[in-house]
C-alpha cells in the first residue's frame, strides 16, 4: 500500500466517490416510487382508486403489504410476523345460549360467536333474526319462511302472513292458516307456571299455547302458579283461544323409532341445557331440556331445593345392597370373636370343671383304698 503512486490513490478515491454518489441517487429516486406505490395500493383496496389501473399493482402487492384498515376487518387485529400478515380474532365469547340467525344462513350460539365467525372468514355476516335459523334458510328452495342464499336473505310472503313460534303455513288446506304441529303426548307431568299467568302440565304445553295464540309465552318458573282464580292445571279454559289456528294431525309412523318422539339436539344447541340433556321434538323440531336430578328450569339452570333424597338406579342399588350384606357379615364375625375372648367360651369352662372333678375323685378313692 505504501508503494502506490499518488495518481493511483487519486483514481481509487475518485471511483469510491462515484459509486457512493450513484447509490444515493438511485435510492432517492426509488423512495418516492415506493411511497406512491403504497398510496396507490391503499386507494385500490379502499375503492378510491378512480382512473388507476389497479390490476398492475397486484403483481407487487406482496412486496408492499402492510397492516392497515383493509388488511384485517370485522374486529380483527393485524399482526406482522416476518413477511406474513396475520389477522387475529380475539373474541372472548361467553357460552350462554341466545341463538341468532346469520345472513349466511347459519345459526350461532350468540351474537358474539357470529362476530367471531365474520372476523375469521373476513366476511360481512349480520344478524337477520333472533333465534335459530329455519332449516330451509338460504337453501334457495323457496319452501320456508325465508328464501335466498348467501348474504341476501329475503322474507317469503305467503297467504298466511307471518307464522311465528313454531307455526307453519298450510296453504294446501281449504281454510288457509297457520297450523301448529307440536305433539306433547310423550311428556311427563311436570307442572310449570307460564308468563301468561296460567299453569301447564309441562313446558311442551307452554310452547304449544304460544304457537296456537301466536304470542310470546315462556316458562316463568317450575311448579304451578298460585291458583287465585279458576285457572286449571292445563291452562285457562278457552280464554283467548276462540280464534286459534287449527291443530294439524302430526301422526307419523316414523315417530315410533324415537323414544317419546324426541331426538338428540344438533351441535348448534351446545350449551342450551346447563345441567341436562337437550332434546328436539321430532314433529316440531323445538328444543327442550331433560334436567338432571336436582335441577329445574327451562334450561336446567336452577337448583331444585325440594328434592330431599335421590333414588339411585337399579344397578347402583344392587351394589349398595351387596356391600351392606358383606359389611353386616364382617361385623357379626368381629362381634362373635370379641365376645368369645372377653367372656371365654362356655365349652372350655365345662371342660376345665370336668377335669377338676375327676382329679378330686381320684384322690379320694386312693385315700380310701389306703
Amino acid at each position: 500500500m505504501d508503494g502506490l503512486h499518488p495518481a493511483s490513490w487519486m483514481l481509487l478515491l475518485g471511483s469510491l466517490a462515484f459509486w457512493s454518489a450513484s447509490s444515493l441517487l438511485l435510492f432517492s429516486l426509488a423512495l418516492p416510487g415506493a411511497r406512491a406505490s403504497n398510496q396507490l395500493l391503499s386507494e385500490c383496496h379502499n375503492g378510491k382508486g378512480k382512473g388507476i389501473n389497479c390490476s398492475e399493482l397486484t403483481v407487487r402487492e406482496s412486496e408492499v403489504r402492510v397492516c392497515d384498515e383493509s388488511s384485517c376487518k370485522y374486529g380483527g387485529v393485524c399482526k406482522e410476523e416476518g413477511d406474513v400478515l396475520k389477522c387475529i380474532c380475539q373474541f372472548q365469547c361467553q357460552t350462554n345460549y341466545a341463538p341468532v340467525c346469520g345472513s349466511n344462513g347459519d345459526t350461532y350460539q350468540n351474537e358474539c360467536f357470529l362476530r367471531r365467525s365474520a372476523c375469521k372468514q373476513q366476511k360481512d355476516i349480520t344478524v337477520v333474526a333472533r333465534g335459530p335459523c329455519f332449516s330451509d334458510i338460504a337453501s334457495g328452495s323457496g319452501e320456508g319462511e325465508y328464501e335466498g342464499s348467501g348474504g341476501e336473505v329475503h322474507k317469503k310472503h305467503s297467504k298466511c302472513g307471518v307464522c311465528k313460534f313454531g307455526a307453519e303455513c298450510d296453504e294446501d288446506a281449504g281454510d288457509v292458516g297457520c297450523v301448529c304441529n307440536i305433539d306433547c303426548s310423550g311428556h311427563n307431568f311436570n307442572p310449570v307456571c307460564a308468563t301468561d299467568g296460567s299453569s301447564y302440565s309441562n313446558p311442551c304445553l307452554v310452547r304449544e299455547a304460544s304457537c296456537l295464540r301466536q304470542e310470546q309465552i315462556d316458562v316463568k318458573h317450575i311448579r304451578s302458579c298460585i291458583e287465585t282464580d279458576e285457572t286449571s292445571i292445563m291452562g285457562k279454559k278457552d280464554e283467548g283461544l276462540q280464534n286459534r289456528p287449527e291443530v294439524k294431525d302430526s301422526t307419523d309412523q316414523r315417530e315410533g323409532d324415537f323414544m317419546g318422539n324426541y331426538i338428540p339436539c344438533s351441535e348448534n344447541y351446545n350449551g342450551y341445557c346447563v345441567h341436562g340433556k337437550c332434546e328436539l321434538s321430532y314433529s316440531s323440531q323445538k328444543a327442550s331440556c331433560r334436567c338432571d336430578s336436582g335441577y329445574t328450569g327451562q334450561y336446567c339452570d336452577k337448583t331444585d331445593f325440594n328434592i330431599l333424597y335421590v333414588v339411585p338406579s337399579r344397578q347402583k342399588l344392587t351394589h349398595v345392597l351387596i356391600a351392606a350384606i358383606i359389611g353386616a357379615v364382617q361385623i357379626a364375625i368381629i362381634v362373635a370373636i370379641v365376645m368369645c375372648i372377653t367372656r371365654k367360651c362356655p365349652k372350655n369352662n365345662r371342660g376345665r370343671r370336668q377335669k377338676q372333678n375327676l382329679g378330686h375323685f381320684s384322690s379320694d378313692t386312693s385315700s380310701r383304698m389306703v
